[in-house]
């Protein structure tokens, strides 16, 4: 294998397929590209994954350095090869920005939690209204999330986090100035679009740091998401109580002001190619999107409609099995598609992007549900404030933010990874099943916020780490897409998993009450913050107790199904591989990992898989022939590690 780059090209190059702009060094009066790529090719220079062919030979520019070398005269350390092809910017200032935004669009998520009640009854919320105040935001941010990649393709990512802030706050003002649940309910949704924009552009860290010091940074991403997933309920009580349940919006527009203006003025990416609308029609899966958002659809009212009738009617069977067979029509069109797959088919067929992919789902639907049925049980269970049921939910935020941060840190200094998410995968499935065994009728504070802490501890470790994973076990050229799939998934699972959570608890809540004499089936979840208060105005007695025990009940059902999904994201993702964070100089796909037991030796297929692609990248590097290439080569050894050392020398001086 071989390259060879002449003084003739320009000083950068923009490989067409992954937008990465290659950086030219200048040699001499003449700026002469010592790493770049021909525009022609349709892939990216180096796919350095599983490199074992040793002998290949690269040819370099005329000082007859090789990158390695290169930047240790720079004072860069091992595993930096790929930092001088990323831009400069102040991230101090910039991934501040960055998580504001991030916190804002995720905090929307569950800050209605706690308000719900009071939200309810201000505007006169219908039950199925009450619980589309939340979906609706789920939903379109779910949505928007595989479009937001390819509309960046056009516009570029940076006006395309702009217009996401913008769209956000605008409609944020709009949910709080609402006069009726269905104004209400159809701003959340725009907002929601807004926030998926957000949330699916976290793909910049991408663009300004480099793999094997990702962690750090994703892990400071990680910790602004959990604080918000958990802070949500809190702020959101708080406000309620001590100002008015508008201000759980209001609260969006300085704070995007300040991170806007933030990131026009310090956010500096690469140039880079952007495709035209002729281009995109011709290459965006239209047909998976469609299938992706019906099913989607589906799936949410049929779990809606069992939350309000039960699963005893055949309609909500009939979406419910629509929802699915749709969603699996999705994955075929995924894997069978010659367009730009929302979901790339490799990710499908790698054993560890699939896996984690799963994985991710199951945590996300867990995650989210819980923030919001936690307050309710405690506002129902013990008769807490709004403000209560969210503080009681700290010692939760502050360990899934703090491990949060623990875990980049593993990743980027140790190198330590999927071990982490293991760690946190069974810790949470250990804290799940405390709760399903601790929460009966009454329940000690002291030992409901020692399993909160465990619990923390277990969602902040496995929150972040998996797109680090799938990021490591895709190529470059897509990684956009690659890393928009995993905010699709758990976007997708966090929204139809608060679905399936509230479906179980409401059957079991009406199949407990009709069994209490007298009181029959008339309270099922309080849709109000007067239906908590009416459930401890009951009168002190037999039934009283029954209530309260079949209300804690009915979540424990929610808490075992909670231990089981973690259990099963630990279970699926322990036969994967190992994929290192570093990339050698200009490669565009990850090294992997000699095999180190049984189980990884197991994934043989998917190595060959990923060395088979890495030739067909390679090959159409190679120069056609009779082309004049540079007088100046220098053989380089691709070793098993995927680090390049000289075999020669230049045949002229620099």
């Amino acid at each position: 294998m071989s390259v060879n780059v002449g003084s003739t090209k320009p000083p950068i190059s923009i490989n067409e397929t992954s937008n990465i702009p290659i950086r030219a060094e200048s040699a001499g009066p003449s700026a002469s590209p010592i790493w770049s790529a021909s525009v022609e090719s349709p892939r990216p220079p180096f796919a350095d994954e599983d490199r074992r062919r040793k002998g290949s030979d690269v040819t370099l520019g005329s000082n007859g350095e090789s990158p390695k070398e290169k930047k240790k005269g720079k004072g860069l350390t091992e595993g930096d090869e790929d930092v001088p092809d990323l831009p400069k910017n102040n991230l101090k200032l910039v991934m501040p920005a960055i998580g504001l935004v991030l916190f804002l669009s995720a905090l929307d998520q569950t800050i209605v939690a706690t308000a719900l009640p009071t939200i309810a009854e201000d505007l006169g919320a219908s039950p199925s209204q009450y619980s589309w105040v939340g979906t609706s935001y789920l939903l379109a941010s779910t949505l928007q999330t595989p479009i937001n990649g390819r509309v960046s393709d056009i516009i570029g990512r940076k006006p395309m986090l702009y217009a996401a802030i913008i769209v956000f706050t605008i409609f944020s003002a709009l949910c709080g100035a609402a006069k009726s649940a269905s104004w209400l309910i159809i701003a959340r949704a725009f907002q929601g679009l807004g926030g998926g924009s957000i949330i699916g552009l976290t793909i910049l860290v991408a663009d300004i740091v480099p793999l094997h010091k990702r962690g750090t940074y994703q892990g400071f991403l990680g910790s602004s998401w959990g604080i918000a997933a958990v802070l949500g309920p809190i702020l959101g009580g708080l406000l309620t109580e001590k100002a008015s349940w508008r201000w759980c919006f209001y609260i969006n527009l300085p704070t995007c002001g300040v991170a806007f203006v933030l990131l026009v003025f310090t956010l500096k990416l690469n140039p880079s190619r952007k495709l035209t609308f002729a281009e995109l029609s011709r290459t965006f899966d239209f047909i998976g999107l469609a299938l992706l958002m019906a099913a989607s659809a589906l799936l949410i009212v049929g779990f809606s409609r069992a939350a309000d009738f039960g699963f005893g009617e055949p309609a909500t069977y009939g979406v419910i099995i629509a929802g699915a067979v749709v969603f699996l029509a999705a994955i075929a069109n995924f894997l069978t598609t010659k367009r730009n797959a929302i979901i790339p088919a490799r990710m499908f067929k790698n054993r560890t992007t699939a896996f984690f992919l799963l994985a991710s789902t199951l945590h996300a639907a867990t995650f989210l549900a819980f923030n919001y049925l936690l307050p309710e049980l405690l506002q129902g269970l013990r008769g807490d404030s709004p403000i209560d049921s969210g503080v009681h939910l700290l010692p939760f935020a502050c360990c899934v933010a703090w491990m949060t941060v623990v875990a980049g840190q593993l990743n980027s200094r140790l190198r330590i990874v999927r071990p982490v998410v293991w760690a946190g995968y069974a810790l949470a499935a250990l804290a799940w099943g405390l709760f399903y065994g601790l929460f009966k009728s009454t329940v000690k504070l002291g030992t409901l916020e020692g399993v909160l802490v465990i619990g923390g501890i277990g969602t902040g470790l496995s929150l972040q780490v998996p797109m680090l994973i799938i990021q490591a076990a895709m190529p470059l050229k897509e990684m956009a897409a690659a890393t928009s799939a995993w905010s699709l998934t758990r976007n997708m699972g966090g929204s139809i998993g608060l679905a399936v959570y509230t479906a179980i608890l409401n059957t079991n809540l009406r199949s407990k009450f009709a069994t209490i004499e007298g009181y029959g089936t008339s309270f099922i979840v309080p849709e109000s913050a007067a239906g908590y208060k009416a459930l401890h105005e009951l009168p002190e007695g037999q039934m009283k107790d029954q209530v309260l025990e079949a209300f804690a009940d009915s979540f424990r059902v929610c808490w075992i199904v909670g231990c089981a999904f973690f259990a099963a994201a630990l279970f699926i993702t322990i036969p994967t591989r190992s994929y290192s964070l570093n990339r050698a100089r200009g490669g565009q796909a990850p090294t992997i990992q000699p095999p180190t037991d049984d189980v990884e030796a197991q994934n043989g297929q998917d190595e060959k898989a990923q060395a088979e692609e890495d030739e067909r990248e390679v090959r159409d590097l190679d120069p056609p022939t009779g082309s004049s290439a540079s007088s100046d080569k220098t053989a380089l050894d691709i070793g098993d590690d995927g680090t390049i050392d000289r075999k020669g020398k230049s045949t002229e001086s620099s």
